[in-house]
């Protein structure tokens, strides 16, 4: 990952600040936020940047891949980590997933967030990143990266759609986003002006039950 993300001058660490930050900039001001959960969190690269814009909130890990919970798990204190089916585990005020659907097989998708929306606080909501299909830059960057070998990319519209049509969510908002490198992070103070123009790199959908 580090190695495809050199083409664009951006780190995986700086990519995590910033996808956690597009909670704070979209949600904190509406709701209180007790609990995050960190769905499909890998070694928990999220997890520094998360304690620090929600200190007080509770953090939860889970994975599919055991190894990358026990490297998470060895690095991170202070978290709660989870077995990816979410049996007796309680609910969570916001469900994050960051460019994990694309890793979920389309056949899945269904039944994997419909689990998911069975786990949200009375309040709570589903803010999810993607990779933006439009932007003929980050569709190279997924087609050359060994990760991404098994990925299905999915729009912004197809998303909204079975989020709303397939699992019963109601669409808060959503937009485009990663439009500036690190390099030019200063710039991203005006990516909200800019979140309906489909160019950045990635797109957000926050989603309540």
């Amino acid at each position: 990952m580090q190695e495809t993300l050199a083409v664009t001058f951006t780190s995986e660490e700086y990519q995590a600040r910033y996808k956690s930050g597009l909670i704070k900039r979209y949600l904190a001001r509406n709701r209180k936020i007790e609990s995050i959960l960190d769905f499909g969190c890998g070694i928990g690269l999220s997890v520094p940047s998360l304690k620090e814009l929600f200190p007080e909130a509770k953090l939860f890990l889970a994975d599919v891949s055991e190894a990358s919970l026990e490297v998470a798990r060895k690095n991170h204190s202070g978290v709660t980590v989870l077995d990816s089916s979410l049996k007796d585990c309680g609910e969570f005020d916001v469900i994050f997933l960051s460019t994990v659907v694309h890793h979920i097989t389309a056949s899945e998708r269904v039944e994997i967030f419909n689990r998911l929306r069975e786990k949200l606080s009375e309040n709570g909501c589903l803010f999810i990143v993607e990779h933006n299909t439009y932007n003929p830059l980050t569709r190279k960057i997924v087609a050359n990266c060994e990760m991404d070998a098994d990925a299905e990319l999915i729009s912004i519209r197809d998303l909204r759609d079975l989020l709303e049509d397939s699992c019963h969510f109601r669409i808060a908002d959503s937009g485009f986003c990663s439009f500036f490198p690190e390099p030019l992070k200063v710039l991203t103070k005006l990516e909200g002006l800019l979140k309906r123009i489909p160019l950045g790199g990635q797109y957000f959908v926050v989603a309540t039950a």
